[in-house]
C-alpha cells in the first residue's frame, strides 16, 4: 500500500505530515525572497533604518518641552524597526541579525545626535543601552519572523511581545504626562507609539489572532513593567548619579 500523502495533507518542509486542521503556509513574498539571496542588503537596511530611527528620536524628544529622555519615555522607533526587518527576512538567524544590527544602529545614531544637538545627555547611560540594543533587537527580529510562523501560539506571542512592550511604555507617559500637567511628553510622541503599535497589528494573520495578540500583550504587562523597572534602575545606576 502506498505511503506517499494525499494531496489534502499538507507537508511540512521537512516532510512532516502537519495534519488537515493545520493553517496554511504563509509563502515568502517576492521581496522577502530578493532579501534571502542578498542578506548583505538585508544588514545594510538594517543598519540604514536604525540610524534613522535613533536620529528621529532625538527630534522627537526634542518636541517635550521638559525634555525627558525619549529612551526612556517612548520606544515606538526601537521597537517596531527590529520587528519589521525580522518580519521581512525568510530565516530565522537574518530576523534575529537585522533586529539586532536595527535596534543596536539605533541606539549608536540616538547617542551621535544627541552629542550634536543635546547638551545635558549623560553618556555614562549608553553602557546600558547599547547591550540592551544588541540583545532587545535580536529578540524582537526573531519575534518579527515568527509573524509568519504556521503556529497560532507562535504567532500570538511574536505580537504580544512588542505591542507589550509598547504598551507598557505608552502607559508610562501618559501616567508621566498626567503627574506633571500635561506637559512631560509631547502628544506627538504617544501618537507615534500608537501609529507603530496599529501597525504590528496589522501584519499579524487573522482576526481571531490579533485579538489573541492583544489578550498575549495584556498579560504580558505586569512582567515587562517590572523588567522596564529593572532597566530603569540600571540606567539610574550606570549613569553614576547615586
Amino acid at each position: 500500500m502506498s505511503t506517499d500523502p494525499t494531496p489534502s495533507t499538507p507537508m511540512s518542509p521537512t516532510g512532516r505530515n502537519l495534519g488537515r486542521n493545520s493553517p496554511p503556509a504563509d509563502p515568502p513574498s517576492a521581496v522577502r525572497l530578493f532579501l534571502d539571496r542578498r542578506p548583505a542588503l538585508l544588514l545594510a537596511l538594517s543598519a540604514a533604518v536604525g540610524l534613522a530611527c535613533g536620529a528621529l528620536a532625538v527630534l522627537v524628544d526634542g518636541l517635550s518641552s521638559d525634555g525627558l529622555p525619549f529612551l526612556e519615555w517612548s520606544v515606538g522607533l526601537y521597537v517596531a524597526p527590529p520587528v519589521l526587518l525580522g518580519w521581512s527576512a525568510v530565516r530565522p538567524w537574518a530576523a534575529t541579525a537585522a533586529g539586532s544590527l536595527a535596534y543596536l544602529s539605533a541606539v549608536l545614531a540616538h547617542l551621535a545626535t544627541a552629542h550634536l544637538t543635546v547638551d545635558d545627555y549623560n553618556l555614562l547611560e549608553y553602557r546600558v543601552w547599547v547591550p540592551l540594543g544588541f540583545a532587545m533587537g535580536a529578540l524582537l527580529g526573531f519575534a518579527g519572523n515568527g509573524f509568519h510562523s504556521r503556529s497560532t501560539t507562535v504567532r500570538v506571542f511574536a505580537a504580544g511581545l512588542p505591542l507589550g512592550l509598547l504598551a507598557v511604555f505608552l502607559w508610562v507617559s501618559v501616567q508621566a504626562q498626567a503627574d506633571s500637567g500635561g506637559t512631560a511628553v509631547h502628544p506627538g510622541a504617544l501618537l507615534l507609539d500608537g501609529i507603530l503599535a496599529l501597525g504590528l497589528l496589522a501584519l499579524c494573520r487573522g482576526w481571531a489572532t490579533r485579538f489573541k495578540a492583544l489578550l498575549c500583550a495584556a498579560a504580558l504587562g505586569l512582567p515587562l513593567a517590572f523588567g522596564q523597572f529593572c532597566l530603569f534602575v540600571l540606567v539610574w545606576w550606570a549613569s553614576g548619579d547615586h
